[in-house]
């Protein structure tokens, strides 16, 4: 690991500890406020979503405000202090699956958010949404907003450029760096010192690889009859690495933050990056006006119908504390109606999760329709893992191989040890 990447490590360390203090502290951060008519929400970067759409029910519901609380660098420490301090938020974003703290199953089992089971939208929400969404008792744990997913975000005018197209196969990504390279472009930009992207490319490879093949594989991992070294997990990271290999990457990944990936992006010299479907919009946000950004699955296979795509739900949920739960309630309601999914995920850059009947014209919503048509969708690995300390794991292996101290085989035996002790 770089002493950049440790140094940005130790700070965030330090300002979480702060905001822990923060949150553990004052009462006003939390849903402890006597104003009924104030509704607070906590978000993990969705800020700019929830205000396109708030207005929207604050105008027929007068007198009521709702106040987006962001959290987007420390949202996990922060959000699970004041859910286990109960001054949280009224609503909160909460992640999908059982592999942290604060997700449906991690904080859902622990009682913090409340049953939705009953609301008026639940049985509108599809089977798969609601196994992402709900408790280990089956009970529903937010209301689904986007299906997010993760694949390639290319510049289009840049690949255009450099007389490259985007790639379907295997085979056609390792042409693409070496067209990319040619040209003086990087191919895929990658930022791990930003360590939420350090797996989504073994996620995006696995989805083909492993969860799309296999639909059981995380069921027989539970029952002791697969594990991570004996799986096709394996092909998986050694590809990312042949892509290290191939010069698909700019230069020292390790020490790179996604942010001057995003940059670079937007400027045309690096020509895409594998990444969550909403970096479309923030992609598209800071670059000129005449930026146009194409978004399409990552192949891990030379049989493009063998390409599965990784997703995972986006919901709101309801702090089981709240002083303000009809208030709450109604919230939930009004985000579960077409108008406010669409209105949300075309802002955040998603698919949106429950748009009913009503059309939503974006790019990423038509990729993402296409594999759900198709039932060629698996939801992304942490979220069915037992134990959150895998996804902390998973960015430490992987920057030991680009750094070149660690080995596929050694960083695959550490995760299936954790997955032992956390079954």
């Amino acid at each position: 690991m770089s002493t950049k990447t440790t140094i940005r490590g130790i700070a965030a360390i330090s300002m979480a500890t702060a905001l822990v203090a923060l949150g553990l502290t004052g009462c006003s951060s939390g849903s402890s406020a006597a104003d009924s008519n104030t509704l607070t929400v906590a978000t993990n970067g969705q800020n700019k979503a929830i205000n396109a759409v708030k207005g929207a029910f604050e105008k027929a519901n007068p007198g009521v405000n709702v106040v987006v609380k962001d959290y987007s660098q420390n949202y996990r420490t922060v959000i699970g202090a004041q859910l286990t301090a109960g001054n949280a938020p009224d609503l909160l974003a909460v992640p999908a699956g059982g592999g942290n703290n604060i997700s449906a199953r991690g904080a859902g089992d622990k009682g913090y958010y409340a049953n939705l089971n009953d609301q008026s939208w639940a049985k509108d929400v599809s089977d798969t949404q609601k196994e992402q969404l709900s408790n280990s008792k089956g009970q529903l744990m937010a209301v689904p907003v986007t299906l997010s997913s993760i694949g390639g975000v290319y510049n289009h005018g840049a690949v255009e450029a450099a007389g490259l197209t985007v790639p379907t196969t295997w085979d056609g990504v390792l042409d693409f760096c070496r067209g990319a390279k040619a040209k003086g472009n990087v191919a895929y930009g990658l930022g791990l010192s930003d360590t939420w992207t350090d797996q989504l490319i073994p996620y995006a490879l696995t989805a083909s690889l492993v969860y799309g093949p296999d639909p059981d594989f995380t069921a027989k991992q539970d029952a002791g009859k697969a594990t991570f070294s004996d799986s096709a997990w394996k092909k998986a990271l050694n590809m990312y690495m042949q892509m290290e290999q191939a010069g698909c990457f700019n230069s020292s990944p390790n020490g790179t933050p996604y942010s001057s990936v995003q940059d670079a992006i937007r400027k045309g010299t690096t020509l895409a990056t594998v990444t969550v479907s909403s970096e479309t919009a923030a992609i598209k946000a800071g670059g000129p006006s005449d930026l146009t950004l194409d978004y399409a699955a990552f192949p891990a296979t030379n049989t493009p119908s063998d390409t599965y795509l990784g997703t995972s739900s986006l919901g709101f949920g309801i702090n089981a504390k709240t002083n303000n739960k009809a208030l709450a309630e109604k919230f939930l309601t009004y985000l579960a109606t077409p108008k406010a999914q669409i209105g949300f995920s075309n802002t955040w850059g998603d698919a949106a999760a429950m748009p009913g009947t009503t059309k939503q014209d974006s790019q990423v919503n038509k990729v993402v329709q296409q594999f759900v048509t198709e039932d060629k969708t698996t939801t992304w690995p942490d979220r069915n893992w037992p134990t959150a300390a895998l996804g902390a794991e998973l960015p430490t292996g992987i920057q030991a191989l680009f750094s070149g101290t660690g080995t596929v085989k050694d960083m695959l035996a550490k995760l299936d040890d954790l997955y032992t002790q956390g079954s």
